[in-house]
């Protein structure tokens, strides 16, 4: 006998400026469209069924109704029908994909038990996961059976996907090697964790301005952590084309739509020469590594008018 719980959680302008031409819509992207759920990670026994319910958010962050697109990585151990309502067959671990068309994906990871007294969920999370190289942080863990007890006196091995990047020991201690990123996860009891990114920084990118689009770009970008804080630096001989709306951004594309989309505006500029901006106090969650490219940007037009990529 199955039984089911829930699970859930315009206009435009013309710039008639001679280097900027272009359409400026009023409602630029902000983020990157995204599902959630409540959990990433659930636990659920043989024959046990669970009612997904996603939620949609558009690139304005605004919650949309939408329909999704189910999928199982393994149907004979987990399947899941069209309408989001997921079965539980046979002991292991298996993934639920839901996927709104192009734009946003999702994996649910679902650990079946055939005992609920057994280990059914392991999460676990990192202390700090931007370290520098030599700095270590603690990982932590959280071992549950069915009804959400936490399980003690179990045995669990930690791993990490790239060692040469950052180390991990069996007591969860996280040592960062060299600039990169990678996953840290836990296994117990052959239920494996959610993996948790830590990422290794530098305290200092640069890179050299390259002109665009038959735009004018010139001098040096450079990225520092100083004080816990991210500090991006524009040099003595910065030199840009200029138009209304010109703007410094992070990006991981030099493409005007995709800066758009899923880039980070750090400020305004109308002059030439040295800039300081403290990203940090901005965008506090920004991280060294984040983003690829500095852009100077025409923002009304989506035109980029130069580019630095940025490098240790």
């Amino acid at each position: 006998m199955s039984r089911i719980r829930n699970f859930g959680y315009a206009g435009w302008l013309l710039i008639l400026v001679p280097s900027c031409i272009g359409t400026d819509f009023q409602d630029d992207p902000a983020v990157d469209p995204k599902i959630e759920l409540e959990s990433e990670q659930i636990g659920l026994k043989i024959e046990e069924q669970i009612q997904l319910s996603p939620r949609y958010f558009n690139e304005f962050g605004q919650e949309e109704q939408v329909f999704f697109n189910y999928s199982s990585s393994n149907p004979n151990l987990v399947s899941v029908n069209s309408a989001g309502l997921v079965t539980a067959k046979s002991p292991g671990t298996g993934f639920v994909q839901i996927r709104f068309g192009e734009k946003a994906m999702k994996s649910l990871q679902i650990n079946v038990v055939s005992d609920p007294n057994e280990v059914a969920v392991v999460k676990v999370s990192a202390e700090k996961r931007t370290l520098f190289p030599g700095q270590k942080t603690q990982m932590e863990i959280s071992i549950q059976n069915l009804s959400g007890q936490n399980l003690s006196g179990k045995t669990i091995q930690w791993f990490s996907e790239n060692e040469t990047i950052a180390t991990v020991d069996q007591n969860g201690l996280v040592t960062a090697m060299k600039f990169g990123k990678t996953d840290i996860h836990a296994k117990v009891s052959g239920v494996k964790s959610n993996p948790v990114t830590v990422s290794v920084a530098v305290q200092q990118l640069s890179g050299i301005f390259v002109p665009a689009g038959g735009y004018r770009a010139k001098g040096m970008a450079f990225l520092n952590q100083e004080n816990e804080k991210l500090i991006l630096r524009l040099s003595q001989d910065f030199e840009t084309s200029f138009a209304l709306g010109t703007f410094v951004y992070l990006a991981n594309s030099t493409n005007g739509q995709e800066i758009r989309a899923s880039g980070l505006e750090i400020a305004e500029i109308r002059a030439n020469g040295p800039h300081t901006f403290d990203i940090t106090a901005k965008h506090p969650e920004v991280q060294i590594t984040d983003y690829k490219y500095v852009i100077i940007f025409c923002k009304p037009a989506g035109v980029t008018f130069g580019f630095a990529e940025m490098k240790n």
